[in-house]
């Protein structure tokens, strides 16, 4: 067995430290609580205005690329960032990812997106349905 060089150690060592997520595939998601099988954008938009009628703030998160003519390409949004991004009354950062009624899959970027957010103490929440936001949106509003 080859011992481990001074970079392998101080490397294990920071990660370690940093906690780096060891995330090598996509999950599978599935809804909390029974709900209809619906695409993914009626349910981002029907949490958007739930979230809009309690006085939420929230915005949607576009993300993608276009090309700027003799510029070159341009992005914009967060990459792998929830759907939904905002900031609840007590003034704590949030972001919802939306998927699918039937469940979905969080992808590599996702994860770790999800990771981040909940090491800085914010709330990243995965949602199939507006009535599974709102039982998981309640728990944070009642603090």
């Amino acid at each position: 067995m080859n011992r481990r060089t001074k970079k392998q150690i101080f490397s294990a060592y920071h990660d370690h430290i940093l906690q780096k997520p060891n995330i090598k595939k996509p999950i599978q998601t599935h809804p909390t609580i029974p709900c209809e099988d619906v695409l993914e954008h009626v349910v981002l938009s029907d949490c958007m205005s739930w979230l809009k009628k309690r006085r939420i703030v929230c915005d949607r998160n576009n993300v993608g690329m276009f090309t700027v003519p003799g510029s070159g390409m341009c992005r914009f949004g967060i990459k792998f960032g929830g759907d939904i991004i905002g900031c609840l009354p007590s003034g704590r950062h949030y972001e919802v990812e939306c998927k699918r009624g039937r469940g979905g899959s969080l992808s590599i970027g996702q994860q770790e997106r999800r990771k981040k957010v909940l090491m800085d103490n914010g709330v990243y929440l995965v949602v199939h349905s507006v009535y599974e936001l709102e039982l998981l949106v309640e728990k944070y509003l009642r603090r």
